[in-house]
């Protein structure tokens, strides 16, 4: 089958013709290899694509990352029948109106957990040196938070969990952590880090989760790092108390993307444009599980052979002090952050631009570290 482009005019084969239209972000790799015999595969822009588009090209399927949103004004009168999201996040997906819609929905929960890990611990690292004997508090004990509260439990932090969902479950939390409220833990914390999605609705709503009250009751010396969504933290609020505390914050997700607040990336340690799970290790778990759920939906048997590719061999027993240098040397976010800041000089369209530009054309960096579940 053939790849295009939307700004590509296609001839059609009658065997394409017939083949259902399979649309897939260029952004999401090996994916169109992979699926480039279930039909015929148009790649596209994630923040341009549109209801036209998807009419004219009577698509069947859609696979997105969190630039598209996904609702009732880009679907309505489509033919589409399967939706994918290549991410771990899915609050840019109208869910319900997917399922009242008898659309078929499947995202890549957990993809990215190491990749956000290892970015958590880099920061850590970044700012504090050693985090043996901080007391690091994990915000949301997901995925990624299980990881991030294992990691620094390995490398001798003091580690406080809060999850009221999972509380609520009945979620039995490790011993060796402390189940402690939100404000306990943003009073203690050396390092408060948070792993929720963007939630405005039911009985555990994380907009503004990290706000006026929770910002100013941090330690005078603590660091904020944010890796959930935009919108989780109060940016405003942030800026003024790295403005008259000693305290620190490394940020990579942003209220407004891709026009985020300068203020706040200037004032960070480590700034970056939503790319802490952009190793091209999560990248390839998330499109491998955008296949399986296609293949599961649709019978075709993707080409799975297109995932084989060498991997850096984990280190599962590094000690702290050589922790820092294989990250850096792996995953070079320094480097991004270097850019990133670099792009505030330029006007507003064309750091917006720039910070869209890291995302499409990220290196690709492999992850380091092995979590033992």
């Amino acid at each position: 089958m053939t790849y295009q482009s939307l700004s590509i005019n296609p001839s059609f084969s009658s065997i394409q013709m017939h083949s259902p239209t399979i649309f897939i972000d260029e952004n999401i790799p090996f994916l169109a290899e992979s699926l480039s015999l279930c039909g015929r595969i148009i790649r596209f822009s994630g923040r341009n694509i549109t209801n036209s588009d998807l009419k004219m090209r009577t698509a069947k399927h859609s696979f997105v990352r969190s630039i598209t949103k996904v609702h009732s004004e880009l679907l309505t009168g489509t033919n589409v029948r399967f939706v994918g999201t290549a991410t771990a996040g899915t609050e840019h997906i109208d869910i319900e109106f997917l399922q009242r819609s008898g659309i078929q929905f499947a995202s890549a929960t957990g993809s990215n957990a190491n990749s956000v890990a290892e970015y958590v611990l880099f920061a850590m690292l970044e700012c504090f040196g050693s985090i043996r004997e901080k007391t690091v508090g994990v915000i949301g004990y997901g995925n990624i938070g299980r990881r991030v509260a294992e990691y620094c439990r390995r490398y001798g932090a003091r580690i406080l969990l809060h999850d009221p969902p999972l509380k609520a479950r009945g979620y039995l939390f490790p011993d060796w952590a402390e189940y402690v409220s939100i404000m306990q833990l943003c009073g203690e914390a050396d390092c408060i880090t948070n792993h929720v999605p963007l939630n405005d609705v039911g009985p555990y709503p994380t907009r503004g989760l990290l706000g006026y009250n929770e910002l100013n009751a941090m330690k005078h010396d603590a660091v904020l790092i944010h890796t959930s969504r935009g919108g989780v933290v109060d940016e405003t609020e942030l800026v003024r108390i790295l403005g008259t505390t000693d305290c620190r914050a490394a940020i990579d997700v942003w209220c407004g993307e891709p026009l985020i607040y300068k203020q706040l990336a200037k004032s960070a340690v480590l700034a970056t444009p939503h790319i802490a799970g952009y190793s091209l290790n999560a990248k390839i778990n998330g499109a491998r599980m955008m296949a399986e759920a296609y293949s599961a939906f649709s019978h075709c048997t993707p080409v799975y052979s297109v995932f084989d590719i060498p991997m850096v061999n984990y280190e599962s027993d590094c000690k702290e002090s050589e922790i820092y240098t294989l990250l850096q040397k792996n995953r070079k976010l320094l480097t991004d952050s270097s850019l990133l800041q670099s792009s505030l000089l330029l006007s507003d369209t064309e750091r917006a631009r720039e910070f869209d530009n890291q995302r499409k054309n990220y290196p690709e960096r492999l992850e380091s570290l092995k979590y033992n579940d």
